[in-house]
């Protein structure tokens, strides 16, 4: 039997690899079809596709993750992402526009599958845990796995254009079409073990006290914790403008950066930065709990903002140094996951009740990947535009850094209690909010409503 956490943390190690890998994927696709083919806006085409089927994807299997159940859900989101990742690796239109379009239509579809993974791996993980530490530890390294997906692209795309001829046309086509095919292979290992796994006990028993989204309307869910999701999906969006922009174009990025750079060369620096990006994952599970969450959040986004200050300010010069790029980029990354990437992922799970935790947690992540394709969709259109330029876009992610950190402060908090605590009171609310149900939880609790409420108060 798999590990549950292999169970759960390799699908976030698929999805994080498809999103990521389309960095070194567009610099290939440019040298393949040139720049008139694979145009800024093709390009932001292709960049944002997987990215609007996240959306998509972490809405409808948010909801449907409280409705039939984690592991149903994670069985239907393995199969999508193994059908997505087939297509996008076999795209072919007749001509290379049909081709990049064939690629656009399969990327939406393959980001489907990625977006459902994010409720669903973070409710299970929390759910599996024996206390609020244990919750915190066990999603935050569920999570770290990003980390390693967006390394393993990076070093998988170097690989490719290290083996293969970077000149050669068919072995240009030969090297995006691996790096995609390679992504559908965790997720053929995964569906078995999926399929046999068992539901997680915390599920099983908010079902047994008929308390799930059968019985919950938003309007009940923005009544009593509009706050919590102004704070989750506010952050959530606002930190993944910056954090995709960044990730989604590095590649690009370097080719700008230093002496005029090969794609070997760009490969090989894409590397470099996901090494000094990749330790901030485990530093902030190392922190998770000594810390805390919200902390960890403000003073990583604080660093962002002060690291993207001094690249506007002196990026003339910058610029002119792969090396000083690399080590001041990486740092802007090394803080996004020991700071708001890590915390964004986690704090959803211990701020909602087990009966709206996916759809809580998918409406946040849904709201992330909006803001992320708002930056994987501009980044280009704002780098190229001579009046705005990279000085623009460093400037505009100082000060969207700047406002997760404000947000933070007033909508965010640490939850410590045990999940039980925010359940009954979640209960108590419902009850409390017409005859029908009160009368439900009446029997269910087999003491009059009034002293249930009284005592939860």
């Amino acid at each position: 039997m798999v590990n549950k956490f292999f169970l759960r943390g390799l699908g976030f190690f698929n999805d994080a690899y498809d999103l990521s890998v389309i960095n070194i994927v567009n610099v290939i696709l440019k040298a393949q079809y040139g720049p008139n083919e694979y145009s800024t806006d093709m390009k932001s085409n292709v960049s944002t596709a997987a990215l609007i089927g996240a959306v998509l994807g972490q809405l409808v299997f948010g909801f449907l993750g409280d409705m039939y159940g984690r592991k149903n859900c994670m069985i239907a989101t393995c199969a999508i992402l193994i059908v997505g990742g087939i297509l996008t690796a076999a795209a072919y239109g007749g001509s290379p526009s049909g081709t990049l379009w064939f690629l656009v239509i399969a990327r939406g579809l393959l980001g489907f599958g990625i977006g459902g993974e994010y409720p669903l791996a973070a409710s299970s993980s929390s759910e599996d845990a024996t206390s609020p530490a244990d919750r915190n530890r066990r999603v935050s390294l569920t999570f770290s796995l990003q980390g390693v997906g967006f390394f393993v692209a990076g070093a998988l795309g170097l690989i490719m254009v290290n083996v293969l001829d970077p000149n050669d046309k068919t072995d240009l086509e030969i090297m995006w079409r691996v790096l995609f095919g390679f992504g559908v292979l965790p997720a053929l290992f995964l569906v078995y073990y999926r399929i046999t796994a068992e539901e997680t006990h915390v599920y099983k028993n908010m079902l047994a006290d008929e308390v799930h989204m059968k019985k919950i309307r938003w309007s009940f869910i923005i009544k009593h914790y509009w706050k919590s999701l102004l704070g989750t999906a506010g952050t959530w969006f606002l930190f993944d403008i910056v954090f995709y922009a960044q990730n989604l174009f590095t590649a690009s990025i370097l080719t700008v950066v230093g002496a005029k750079s090969t794609l070997r060369t760009t490969a090989l620096q894409n590397v470099l930065i996901s090494l000094v990006a990749l330790p901030g994952y485990y530093v902030a599970c190392f922190f998770i709990n000594r810390m805390g969450r919200k902390r960890i959040m403000i003073q990583g986004a604080t660093v962002m903002t002060i690291v993207f200050v001094i690249l506007g300010i002196w990026w003339s010069d910058i610029k002119k140094s792969s090396v000083a790029f690399i080590i001041l980029f990486g740092l802007t990354l090394f803080f996004a996951n020991f700071g708001p990437n890590m915390s964004t992922f986690v704090m959803p799970t211990e701020m909602y009740p087990t009966a709206i935790r996916s759809s809580c947690h998918g409406f946040s992540a849904a709201m992330g990947k909006a803001g992320a394709s708002i930056g994987s969709y501009g980044f280009s259109l704002w780098v190229d535009n001579p009046s705005f330029g990279y000085k623009g876009t460093w400037f505009t992610f100082a000060g969207i850094s700047l406002l997760t950190i404000i947000l933070t402060i007033f909508c965010m908090f640490d939850n410590n209690e045990e999940a039980s605590v925010m359940d009954n009171d979640f209960k108590a609310k419902l009850a409390a909010e017409g005859d029908d149900v009160r009368k439900s939880f009446a029997s269910e609790l087999g003491e009059p409503l009034d002293h249930y409420v009284e005592s939860k108060a």
